[in-house]
């Protein structure tokens, strides 16, 4: 393991000062990554059919406390619209107050789902730019001083400069691919959840505002 560490260092360092740089948006896209993870597949539910048949039961049969308490803790934008929605019903809103709270909510609630996700596509095109920039960074360095050294080591110079002009943009687009494919794989979850808000909302306000015209 150690033999595999002191290797990957060796690489870094040839890579020049830029690697430092790349190591930077690298440890910013993982952490926006486990943080979008965490919030669109653990905190948010994907399916919320379930939850609104059991709201509207309770708010049929007249239990508003039962389904506060179903909404409770619940840190989801579609848990949060729901329980406004609960809310207002159990305040004696009208159909159409009711439909003004969730919609007002809507606008910072749905901003939730996207929020830092495109930094994960701007750490992906930083990153290529970030390694285009060191290779070609490496290659002046490396003419540049081929005009001052024996001619013994320029080959040598030359094969430097040049390793470091491709680490650089190894390292760029290894760093540039995982955020794209992550960036595509959250955003179609962020599809998803925003589909199942208007629809769980939907569904809970159309059958408010047919017990209110009872």
């Amino acid at each position: 393991m150690s033999h595999y560490i002191e290797q990957l260092a060796n690489w870094f360092r040839s890579g020049g000062p830029f690697m430092w740089v790349l190591l930077f948006f690298s440890a910013c896209a993982v952490a926006v990554a486990i943080e979008r993870m965490i919030f669109l597949y653990f905190i948010c539910p994907r399916d919320t059919s379930g939850l609104v048949g059991k709201l509207k039961t309770a708010v049929g049969e007249g239990r508003g406390d039962d389904a506060v308490k179903m909404l409770q803790g619940k840190g989801s934008p579609t848990l949060a619209l729901l329980h406004i929605a609960v809310d207002s019903f159990n305040a004696g809103y009208t159909s159409s107050d009711i439909q003004e709270d969730v919609e007002e909510a809507a606008i910072s609630q749905i901003h939730r789902f996207s929020v830092r996700l495109n930094y994960l596509s701007l750490f992906a095109n930083v990153s290529t730019l970030i390694g285009l920039l060191g290779t070609i960074t490496g290659l002046m360095q490396s003419f540049t001083s081929l005009a001052s050294v024996d001619a013994a080591q320029k080959a040598s110079m030359l094969a430097s400069g040049i390793s470091q002009a491709m680490i650089t943009t190894a390292a760029g687009l290894i760093i540039a691919v995982p955020c794209m494919v992550v960036y595509t794989i959250f955003s179609n979850r962020q599809s998803v959840l925003v589909k199942d808000l208007d629809e769980s909302t939907v569904k809970l306000l159309n059958f408010m505002k047919k017990k209110k015209a009872q």
